[in-house]
């Protein structure tokens, strides 16, 4: 041990009495007074007439709000023509994709080889293909 420590002054720090506390509270409860209580909310018949009036033009509000914010509707799309000839390189995915260009090209090229009665993708130049 080092000197400093064998010669260091011992000090006591006297410690506040403790008084005992309680071990537990009893508490004596009654029923809230009449003032106290807030009344119940009841609706009369004119009461739910204009609650309900309220929610069905909020709900009013919101579907024309709904609508107002939707995508406008696109142009009506170019007529599909009844027949196409096919042309040097064409394929009945590229025919399927300008025939029909909003639906999945695959879906096209089967209605395109059923119309046809096709049982290949194979095309030649000049043939006539239907398309409705």
């Amino acid at each position: 041990m080092s000197v400093a420590t064998e010669f260091a002054p011992i000090v006591f720090i006297p410690q506040p009495a403790r008084t005992p506390r309680p071990s537990a509270t009893v508490l004596t409860l009654r029923p809230p007074s009449a003032a106290s209580i807030a009344p119940l909310l009841r609706l009369t018949r004119r009461g739910v007439l204009v609650l309900s009036l309220a929610v069905a033009a909020l709900a009013g509000g919101l579907v024309w709000l709904a609508a107002l914010s939707a995508p406008a509707a696109g142009p009506a799309g170019a007529a599909v023509p009844a027949s196409v000839t096919v042309q040097s390189g064409d394929t009945l995915w590229s025919i399927a994709t300008v025939v029909a260009p909003n639906r999945d090209p695959r879906s096209e090229v089967a209605d395109l080889q059923h119309l046809n009665h096709l049982s290949g993708v194979s095309l030649t130049p000049g043939q006539t293909l239907r398309t409705r």
